[in-house]
């Protein structure tokens, strides 16, 4: 029997949102990150979210269409409320965010209270928190004390500062088996909960023991910024020399990437982001200069690594060690981006060297020399590949061969077009014959000509069609128009059960990409046959992501209204707010 009650829980009803839009102060949550000053009705300051000079952000304390307030940037676009702000500030979920805000609002979640497993593994979430943010400060302490002599000779050796040591919140695990575990058993905190914490382990025989020790300690933050795992440095011969915290109730080294709290501000204003090999690196790049910088943990970045990057909506650059491990872990980490839909490129060091070298011998300088070198993603496997393969013709089809995975999962219908042609070209094997050997996975496929296609003279269907396929593309625009066309009035069957399924992946806080769509849709024979019409609007459609969206909601808004249906007036007042947000704006200049 199919179990439901996951799925139940993630729904948070819209009269919670609704009363968490109207009971928090929008200006008051937005004035910790941004500086706003009043201009009329509005607050205005410099956009968080891209970099500008003069500042187009403004926030509405009470929104034209009467559901709380509003933030809305007329330079980079981005607009919604203070649940959509704390989603793209702190890379939040959609549940995460509203969590966060349920308590200031004086809103309970009724969904949580009725389920006791629920509850239960939330309140094991925060109490794991609590041990893990316990746990750093007292890896700090034990830094500044006698027993973290050696640590801090080692990092001082290493040329790190103080200041750089207190911004990643460096500390040192005393070498003892229980020198953390006496210390949080004296505040309260339960063997269970550190077990949770992944901060103690058990022996066979039940003894309850550290599981960091003698060990420089590098806190690793979620985008919340909340401690949620660890990586230790060992400090003599011991092995593994790096240690990280075992996978838990908090911590997957899959899915995190170290310092991205840190960097991420940087990154926005920077207009990238550098991903290298280690902790020490990323320091030493902060410390130099470059804080867009961050790090994977392991060897390979994996595909929720890449959906983590994607978050931050910069470019991507993955700056390795030009030796065989470095540039094979390139060619890992480009076909997760490359399946992820993450824009990058591949920046090689010289062989044996490290960000950390290049900075302290020749300067920021020769990094940037080498980043202007940088390969995007797809070249660079392309190369890579053939670089080992293209001296003959079975060498080719060897590189065809080991290039087809990571062109199957290629979702964006542009990049991989451009894919095929560029393998074609290197190879000299015909892009027909390429394409006819590579499916890829999850395309529609089949009832082509199905006699419930919509045609193109049906002006309602080729509308849906187009939300849906701008929504794929920007999920803000889904929540936007979703809230007052809801899926229930789509007019085509098949599209309504894909809108339902994005508003489903939406609501659960998950990523809204044509993979996990496809993945979490119901019908599948429903799904494939809007997928296709999806595809084949894509294909005749000639504009930009920004004209999409804004044709989108000019088109449903003329046909609702044409149609005299009940969603005209829900239409009709977003347009009006965008065009009573344009006025405001001018009234206040």
């Amino acid at each position: 029997m199919r179990q439901t009650t996951r799925f139940t829980l993630a729904r948070i009803p819209e009269e919670i949102i609704s009363r968490i839009n109207e009971s928090i102060d929008i200006v008051d949550v937005i004035s910790r990150y941004v500086t706003l000053k009043r201009s009329g009705r509005s607050f205005k300051g410099l956009c968080p979210f891209h970099e500008e000079k003069t500042a187009s952000f403004h926030v509405f304390p009470e929104s034209t269409i009467g559901r709380g307030g509003r933030f809305k940037c007329f330079g980079c676009d981005a607009s919604g409320d203070v649940i959509e702000f704390l989603i793209r500030r702190d890379g939040l979920t959609f549940r995460e965010a509203v969590e966060e805000l349920a308590p200031q609002a004086g809103v309970s979640l009724p969904t949580l209270a009725g389920d006791p497993e629920e509850v239960a593994r939330q309140q094991q979430r925060h109490a794991a928190l609590h041990a893990l943010t316990f746990a750093a400060r007292f890896f700090e302490v034990v830094l500044t004390r006698p027993t973290g002599a050696g640590a801090r000779r080692y990092l001082e050796e290493r040329g790190f500062q103080e200041e750089t040591i207190s911004a990643f919140g460096l500390g040192f695990s005393p070498d003892e088996f229980d020198g953390l575990l006496n210390v949080a058993r004296k505040q309260g905190i339960s063997d269970e909960t550190l077990f949770q914490a992944g901060l103690v382990k058990r022996s066979e025989r039940g003894h309850v023991y550290d599981t960091f020790r003698g060990r420089i300690m590098f806190p690793i933050r979620d985008l919340g910024n909340r401690v949620i795992g660890f990586g230790a440095r060992a400090m003599g011969d011991a092995q593994p020399k790096y240690l990280n915290s075992p996978d838990g109730l908090l911590f997957h080294k899959g899915r995190e990437i170290y310092g991205l709290a840190q960097a991420r501000d940087a990154a926005r204003e920077a207009g990238r982001l550098l991903v290298v090999e280690g902790y020490t690196d990323v320091m030493h790049c902060h410390q130099a200069g470059v804080p867009e910088t961050a790090a994977g943990l392991g060897t390979a970045l994996t595909a929720d690594a890449a959906k983590l990057l994607r978050r931050l909506s910069v470019p991507v650059l993955l700056v390795y060690d030009g030796d065989t491990a470095g540039r094979r872990a390139a060619e890992r980490a480009a076909d997760a981006f490359l399946a992820e839909g993450v824009e990058g490129a591949v920046a090689l060091l010289p062989s044996g060297r490290d960000p950390a070298d290049l900075l302290e011998e020749e300067g920021r300088e020769a990094l940037e020399r080498v980043l202007d070198g940088a390969q995007d993603l797809w070249h660079y496997r392309v190369d890579s590949v053939l670089g080992r393969n293209a001296s003959t013709l079975e060498g080719r089809l060897k590189a065809v061969a080991e290039l087809r995975p990571a062109l199957e999962r290629l979702r964006d219908p542009i990049r991989r077009d451009l894919a095929f042609k560029l393998l074609a070209e290197r190879t000299g094997v015909p892009e027909s014959t390429l394409r006819a050997q590579t499916p890829v996975a999850a395309e529609p496929t089949g009832a082509a000509t199905d006699s419930r296609t919509p045609s193109p003279a049906v002006a309602w269907d080729r509308s849906e069609i187009d939300f849906v396929r701008e929504s794929l593309r920007d999920p803000v625009l889904f929540r936007r128009i979703e809230s007052v066309y809801p899926v229930e009035r789509f007019q085509n069957p098949a599209l309504r059960i894909l809108a339902g399924t994005m508003r489903d992946l939406l609501r659960r806080g998950e990523v809204l990409s044509r993979e996990a769509v496809y993945a979490a849709v119901a019908d599948k024979d429903e799904g494939l046959r809007a997928f296709q019409w999806v595809d084949a609007a894509a294909e005749g459609a000639d504009e930009t992501e920004g004209q999409g969206r804004a044709r989108v909601e000019r088109d449903l808004l003329r046909l609702v209204e044409k149609r005299n249906v009940e969603a005209a007036v829900g239409l009709s007042a977003v347009v009006k707010a965008r065009r009573g947000a344009s006025a405001e704006e001018r009234i206040n200049e």
